[in-house]
């Protein structure tokens, strides 16, 4: 990248105005990236190899933030002592070591706190480095998911909390601190939260721990944290709120509880979290979770009640009586939705189908020929290449019920 300034002044202008992270061309997310710089100051060259620009995502705009600048200023006025026009500078390996975690030494970049937007502006805390991101690989979530001391809880697409509990019982958490995914997938936290943790809970971390991609700003763990932009629940608690929607809207208009179970139903919505790694082992424990609270957890002869609301005498399908939830709530959105054109019902209730089927996939004994039946049904009605794919079958899997629950919630009011 070049920038040219005719004069200092010229320069001092740019670094006396302040870049945000919004671009300032077409107001879309800029991202930190590191590239060769070429600055002319007053027909002068400094060549940098290596240093961070912020580029707008959308139209490709780029500008130059704060601590680049000061790079920039600091050796234009070593050119200017030594009388050199052209001069190429390197970081030689210098990296800035804030107060935190010197014990186990993490990996981060001292730049992405001084040049990322918002981060070195930190008045809460006295010791300067405190919102350094550092990154990990998404595995490191995989070992707090399974250890019951621990509790991680993801409440959006790629942003959460992970917390110690506290086993005296005197406090909820030992700790309790905010991560987030950026656009790479890569696990991030500030580094003064990782100072909070116990010795053995950084140790953890620390083989997981990786190079700085200086990518944060375009994540929902940077706007909520920085400008207190949050982000929207999750889709997998979304199609939650959405079937408890549908039984209140029901309850109202028609005055039938068609919950059941509403409890235990509670104690498996809390192991509704998305996989962090698709294997088939990860995305049972979901999968066994839905099947409980959207097909079992509606209460079969209130259904059955709404049914006969819901269709004349005349109208009603000769074994209603032997129908289960699936059947039941097909017939349900038939009827919410046949003044509405475009609802293919069939495609719109296949999710419900699908998890039951992957539920007696994973949890039934089926013989090896059942299995390749079953097996081949879920990708053929999914659209997916092969059973292998668990993350693509997992994500069209629950898009579908997603939609599926949000017709129900709106249909119903």
């Amino acid at each position: 990248m070049e920038y040219i300034f005719s004069s200092y002044e010229d320069f001092l202008n740019e670094y006396q105005n302040y870049r945000f992270d919004e671009c300032s061309v077409c107001h879309s997310i800029c991202e930190l990236e590191e590239t060769l710089v070429n600055c002319y100051i007053e027909g002068r060259r400094l060549i940098f190899p290596k240093m961070l620009i912020l580029r707008c995502k959308s139209c490709g705009a780029t500008f130059l933030p704060e601590h680049t600048k000061q790079m920039i200023d600091g050796s234009y006025k070593m050119m200017i002592e030594h009388e050199q026009s052209i001069g190429e500078f390197t970081q030689r390996g210098y990296k800035e070591k804030f107060e935190y975690c010197n014990k186990q030494d993490f990996e981060y970049d001292h730049r992405d706190y001084y040049n990322i937007p918002g981060l070195s502006y930190d008045e809460e805390h006295s010791a300067k480095g405190f919102l350094t991101p550092v990154y990990f690989k998404k595995e490191a979530l995989v070992y707090f998911l399974a250890v019951p001391n621990f509790e991680v809880e993801i409440f959006s697409e790629s942003y959460g909390y992970i917390a110690k509990k506290d086993v005296t019982g005197v406090y909820q958490y030992d700790w309790n601190i905010p991560f987030g995914f950026n656009s790479n997938g890569k696990l991030v936290m500030w580094l003064g939260d990782i100072a909070s943790m116990d010795d053995m809970t950084q140790a953890i971390l620390k083989p997981f721990n990786v190079a700085s991609d200086h990518l944060l700003i375009d994540s929902e763990f940077y706007q909520a944290q920085m400008k207190c932009i949050f982000s929207k629940p999750i889709i997998e608690k979304r199609i939650l709120l959405n079937k408890n929607t549908f039984i209140s809207n029901i309850l109202k208009k028609y005055s039938l509880d068609i919950s059941h179970l509403t409890n235990e139903c509670r104690e498996h919505e809390k192991k509704v979290k998305r996989p962090v790694v698709f294997t088939e082992t990860t995305v049972a424990e979901v999968i066994n979770a839905y099947d409980k609270i959207l097909i079992e957890g509606f209460n079969i002869s209130q259904m059955r009640k709404l049914y006969e609301v819901l269709y004349a005498e005349t109208e009603r399908d000769k074994k209603y009586q032997k129908w289960q939830s699936i059947k039941l709530i097909e017939a349900i959105l038939r009827k919410l939705s046949d003044s509405i054109d475009n609802i293919d019902v069939d495609t719109t209730m296949s999710p419900l189908y699908i998890l039951h089927d992957y539920r007696i996939f994973f949890d039934h004994l089926l013989s090896a020929e059942k299995k390749t039946d079953t097996k081949q049904h879920i990708i053929d009605t999914l659209g997916v290449r092969s059973f292998g794919e668990q993350e693509m079958i997992y994500n069209e899997e629950i898009v579908r019920l997603d939609k599926l629950f949000s017709y129900l919630a709106v249909l119903s009011k």
